[in-house]
């Protein structure tokens, strides 16, 4: 049954979407990786020196080789330095050390960047909320704690952490954002997404987790936002989430004493093409709107498969989807901030126009689809 579309007049539309996006900036791990010499490593890891010697090896080695370049990830970032990192098996303990070092580095220089762009802003003092999102790392006090005290924020910043939400994490903390700047007339709100699935990685052939390894990289990114009418980045709108719970199986993360393990379902895209096209409605139809009048698609990178999977139900022409290729082309899935980066080069490029819409889109366990409508 198709949603009843209700549209809002010209004078009530925008009078809740005031909040802006006043800056993004991302942040990288030293550490990068072509594909090539990653699928390499796994190979001789998994299958020893002399795997091309060895009919019954020589075949697995090349399903391990399509595998990862099924994943069409060219190249990508790793908080650590993987080749050596793997002789030994962490535990999760060790992985978590490790998340908290690498973690305040990279958050603190995608924080100090977002800052540092956004028009207006004085310090990090003006910070009235900070979100952090994260699914590959805890610690407490966190990290949210230590960036707030070292960039000198308020005592009283009021302080959330999004913590295992997977993919659609940093979609949440804008959700968030949006909801304590309407709330609180002059606030701000700072989103820190943070995420470093390569302190995960195992020496499997699972295919799961063979496909993380494959597809996964580090990244960290943030966002400021504002109630700040002439400002020049993009009016947060609206956002809209819907979890398909018969489903929740088919995306799964799973705490071990090896750090973190990955549960992925081939259904997933089955699932995302399912539903896709009513979430989008229950998002665009209240502003008079529907998927055609949406110029800029941000589709979290999950894979390949769940975008073409997107395209083909949304109808979506390859132009509105060469930033989500991009972007998985050149830093693979990066979790929950992956959606950022995307939104960071769409502000930089100047390719959004005045007026343009825009939808951000991502996915995560539950099985969850949580979207954001933006106004340039």
């Amino acid at each position: 049954m198709r949603m009843r579309r209700r549209t809002l007049p010209e004078t009530e539309r925008f009078v809740a979407s005031t909040p802006r996006i006043l800056s993004a900036a991302a942040a990288f791990p030293s550490n990068e990786y072509t594909q090539d010499i990653v699928c390499a490593e796994a190979q001789l890891r998994l299958l020893g020196p002399d795997w091309r010697d060895d009919p019954a090896k020589r075949e697995r080695g090349e399903q391990i080789a399509h595998l990862f370049a099924a994943t069409q990830v060219e190249r990508r970032r790793g908080a650590v330095e993987l080749f050596s990192y793997y002789k030994r098996q962490p535990t999760t303990g060790e992985r978590m050390a490790d998340y908290a070092a690498a973690g305040y580095t990279l958050g603190r220089e995608a924080m100090e960047r977002c800052l540092g762009r956004a028009e207006g802003m004085r310090t990090a003092r003006d910070i009235s909320d900070l979100f952090l999102a994260s699914c590959t790392g805890y610690a407490a006090p966190g990290l949210d704690i230590r960036l707030a005290r070292d960039l000198d924020m308020a005592r009283d910043v009021r302080r959330v952490t999004i913590g295992h939400m997977g993919c659609h994490g940093a979609l949440v903390g804008l959700r968030q954002s949006l909801a304590a700047v309407r709330a609180h007339p002059g606030a701000t709100a700072a989103l820190l997404s943070v995420e470093l699935a390569s302190l995960h990685y195992s020496p499997t052939l699972e295919p799961d987790v063979l496909t993380a390894f494959a597809l996964f990289g580090d990244a960290a990114a943030a966002v400021l936002v504002g109630d700040v009418p002439a400002a020049a980045g993009p009016v947060l709108v609206e956002t809209y989430c819907a979890a398909e719970f018969d489903a929740a199986a088919q995306m799964s993360w799973t705490i071990t004493d090896h750090g973190f393990v990955m549960g992925l379902s081939p259904r997933v895209p089955v699932t995302l093409r399912r539903t896709v096209a009513g979430v989008v409605e229950h998002l665009l139809a209240p502003h008079g709107l529907t998927a055609s009048d949406v110029t800029h698609w941000l589709v979290h990178p999950g894979g390949p498969s769940i975008l073409e999977a997107i395209q083909a139900r949304l109808e979506l022409r390859d132009e509105q989807m060469a930033l989500s290729w991009r972007v998985l082309r050149e830093h693979g899935n990066c979790s929950s901030v992956t959606v950022l980066l995307m939104l960071d080069e769409l502000m930089r490029s100047g390719s959004a126009r005045p007026g343009d819409w825009g939808v951000m889109m991502a996915f995560g366990p539950g099985l969850t689809l949580e979207t954001c409508l933006l106004r340039f």
